[in-house]
């Protein structure tokens, strides 16, 4: 994806970029959503993490590895993460 460019207030220019998204389908009613800021490495702790899980007709999208809603996870990891 092509990274976008943002002018500051005092004129100079500084990058931005679209964070990077995984999506992984484990079942029809199971996903793991991975978004990184701090680069593409999928064996690096770099990566938000969330499960979605559906229950019923409900879909459960609040599922954190350990609670935490940062981006210190390896998304290779995103399996053996214990989910609250």
């Amino acid at each position: 994806m092509a990274d976008m460019t943002d002018i500051s207030d005092s004129g100079s220019v500084i990058q931005t970029y679209d964070p990077i998204t995984l999506i992984d389908e484990v079942s029809s009613t199971e996903y793991y959503i991975g978004v990184s800021n701090n680069g593409n490495s999928q064996s690096r702790p770099v990566w938000s993490i969330k499960k979605i899980k559906k229950t019923g007709n409900v879909w459960n999208i609040t599922l954190f590895p350990n609670g935490l809603q940062t981006s210190t996870f390896v998304w290779n990891n995103r399996a053996i993460y214990t989910y609250i």
